[in-house]
């Protein structure tokens, strides 16, 4: 998948995704819940601004980015929407993200590091721009049971691609892979079981 996927799906996803919002809701005010109230967040593939939105009045300031330009958009018209004043969205690709070191107190990359190529670059990129001791929140889908796997053939269908496909306890074992420190982890049902990964930089 590339930006021209998300960019032709942007205007439909948030209501193809509508049924999870409420347990997108409670993993953001959970994650949100490790952040300072004066804390710099990055959100990293943002998509339409769910969990940027969702943790601006925990925070000071949130800085969210994707690489689809559409998806951009439809974050903006939702800040908006919201009268959120502490959010901005911008172009930007979490393989590649154009911060200086150290810039974020704070990051989320909420269901995306499923999707990459290697999501190894992508915790890389996080690692940098936030500071030393600030928090890494990684949400992911994890898939284990064969109603969810149905649901991402249907998906898949119409050129959705899912680059790892892990359950709960291989989706932590990565974590562990990657060096970054677990503070602690929790499950959420929203479009589809959901395990939200606290780490310390």
């Amino acid at each position: 998948m590339d930006a021209r996927f998300w960019n032709r799906f942007a205007f439909a996803y948030d209501f193809a995704t509508r049924s999870g919002d409420a347990g997108l809701r409670e993993a953001a005010a959970y994650a949100g819940s490790f952040l300072g109230r004066d804390a710099r967040v990055l959100d990293a593939a943002c998509g339409t601004g769910a969990f940027a939105c969702a943790i601006a009045s925990q925070v000071g300031e949130v800085v969210a980015c994707d690489y689809a330009y559409k998806m951009v958009l439809q974050a903006r018209d939702k800040v908006a929407r919201l009268g959120l004043s502490n959010v901005s969205c911008q172009e930007g690709d979490l393989t590649a993200l154009a911060f200086a070191d150290a810039s974020f107190d704070a990051a989320i990359a909420g269901n995306v590091i499923h999707l990459l190529d290697d999501p190894l670059v992508g915790v890389s990129e996080l690692r940098r721009v936030v500071r030393p001791g600030g928090i890494i929140a990684i949400p992911t889908y994890v898939n284990a049971e064969d109603r969810q796997k149905r649901f991402l053939k249907l998906i898949e269908a119409v050129g959705f691609s899912a680059k790892n496909e892990w359950t709960r306890a291989s989706y932590l074992a990565f974590i562990e892979r990657t060096g970054l420190p677990l503070v602690e982890s929790r499950m959420f049902e929203a479009k589809q079981p959901l395990c939200v990964a606290i780490c310390r930089n």
